[in-house]
């Protein structure tokens, strides 16, 4: 019976991917829509492919698929995203890349399991600064749903892991609380840009 309600979790984990992603392309497609951040998004895809063979590695099961697929998601959303839009890249966006790649050549040759999960999560979440920054400044070019969505489809895909370690649930735990944090900012941030600008048509017009 556990086994059966993991393997439900697990599969629900990837259901409301399917659908984060699903939104997130549909509106990175229309003109003036989301525009993912390229270094970001390669980055996660690296990050999140470290961490998903460590957590197959280490009692996962059920509760790693959705990271497997998250990393495949998101080097298709980085690639699309790099060669559709002209993109000038500063240089924090080549060293967060540039680390998502050393945690790899890391991985690959030390092949400690518990460093490797403590450093993948944390160059994830410096691979959010790029999109942080962007979305500060332009947040309806990203998709808040989308990002609410990847955090929440990480709480069933926790419930459905086989054991319980630092390499398997700090990753996916991480993530809950920063795609919810980076999903809040562009609201907010829409929000207060909203209100400025009528407050400024406001003032024009009177």
């Amino acid at each position: 019976m556990e086994m059966q309600i993991k393997f439900l979790m697990g599969a629900a984990s990837i259901v409301i991917a399917i659908v984060a992603y699903g939104i997130y392309l549909w509106q990175a497609s229309k003109a003036g829509g989301a525009q993912p951040h390229p270094f970001s998004w390669l980055l996660w895809g690296i990050v999140t492919g470290v961490a998903y063979i460590i957590q197959a590695g280490t009692g996962g099961e059920a509760g790693s698929w959705v990271s497997g697929f998250t990393s495949a998601m998101c080097l298709l959303i980085g690639l699309l995203s790099l060669f559709r839009h002209r993109w000038q890249f500063s240089a924090f966006d080549w060293l967060s890349l540039t680390a998502g790649f050393l945690l790899l050549v890391y991985f690959l040759a030390a092949k400690n399991l518990i460093s490797s999960a403590i450093l993948a999560t944390a160059i994830d979440v410096v691979g959010y600064g790029p999109t942080v920054k962007k979305g500060w400044a332009k947040p309806h070019n990203d998709s808040a749903s989308s990002f609410a969505l990847n955090g929440v489809k990480f709480v069933p895909a926790i419930c459905a892991l086989k054991s319980y370690s630092v390499t398997t649930w700090l990753y996916p735990a991480t993530l809950v609380l920063v795609n919810g944090a980076v999903a809040l900012m562009l609201v907010w941030r829409r929000r207060r840009l909203d209100t400025t600008f009528q407050g400024s048509r406001a003032t024009l017009d009177s």
